[in-house]
């Protein structure tokens, strides 16, 4: 699946919308569309550095881990 091959490299990396698309082959708006569900699913977060929008893991608070059944 798509999105998961995202999740894989987010996982190694923080990286841009463009640098994915680049590394997957994915086309750009594709690349968005995944990464705004995976955003709303709460699986990533992203964030600006040097001008870029970079996208990561989203980290898991204590309290959020408490709060998960699994």
């Amino acid at each position: 699946m798509k999105a998961e091959r995202i999740l894989e490299l987010l996982n190694e990396e923080e990286l841009t919308a463009a640098e994915i698309s680049e590394k997957t082959g994915f086309k750009m708006l594709e690349v968005r569309k995944l990464l705004m569900r995976l955003r709303e699913s709460n699986k990533i977060d992203a964030f600006e550095r040097d001008g870029k929008i970079y996208w990561r893991i989203k980290e898991v608070s204590e309290e959020e881990k408490k709060l998960r059944p699994y």
